[in-house]
């Protein structure tokens, strides 16, 4: 069926313009968190995506997650490709696994926690794109000798807290968070 529909002339660059890209799985920058347990592979930039959109790939190992926040400038979502994790959202939590998509609207109190027994990984996107430069300027590099990150103190989290400003993101951790 030859389909005959009104549209734009064959030479108009929405024909010709191949603005899209693909990043190849062992692709984009990785950084570390945590001491280590948590791997961030950032996929997608604001740069990259005109500020629209960026993607990391997060292996996060059993027992490790990040403290409850918010973001003011951005929504998050989560798409859990393994593992089992606890997800905070407001004042409640719940559980999700492998294939769940978890979405989180800017100035939401959110978090997360790897509960499974293994390593587990979660697809995390922001909208629109800049939060992903924290784990840019703020993560660790791997050492080349395949050593430990350093542990994440106080005085790391209390040295950072301006770049989390700058970001957008507020800490709301409290006790009982994760019972």
């Amino acid at each position: 069926m030859d389909l005959k529909v009104p549209g734009p002339d064959n030479d108009d660059p929405i024909w010709t313009a191949a603005r899209g890209f693909v990043v190849r799985k062992d692709e984009g920058p990785l950084k570390q968190l945590n001491g280590g347990r948590e791997r961030v592979k950032v996929k997608l930039t604001g740069e990259q995506s005109g500020n629209q959109l960026s993607l990391m790939e997060m292996d996060v190992a059993p027992g490790f997650g990040n403290l409850a926040h918010a973001h003011g400038a951005e929504d998050e979502a989560f798409y859990i490709a393994s593992g089992e994790f606890k997800f905070i959202n407001g004042a409640g939590t719940f559980e999700a696994g492998a294939g769940d998509f978890i979405y989180i609207p800017r100035m939401t109190r959110h978090g997360f926690k790897n509960i499974g027994s293994g390593t587990g990984t979660l697809m995390v996107f922001y909208t629109p794109a800049g939060a992903e430069q924290f784990f840019l300027n703020y993560g660790d590099d791997p050492d080349p000798d395949g050593g430990p990150a350093p542990e994440w103190t106080q005085e790391r989290f209390e040295e950072m807290g301006n770049a989390l400003a700058a970001h957008h993101m507020i800490l709301l951790p409290k006790s009982g968070d994760w019972d």
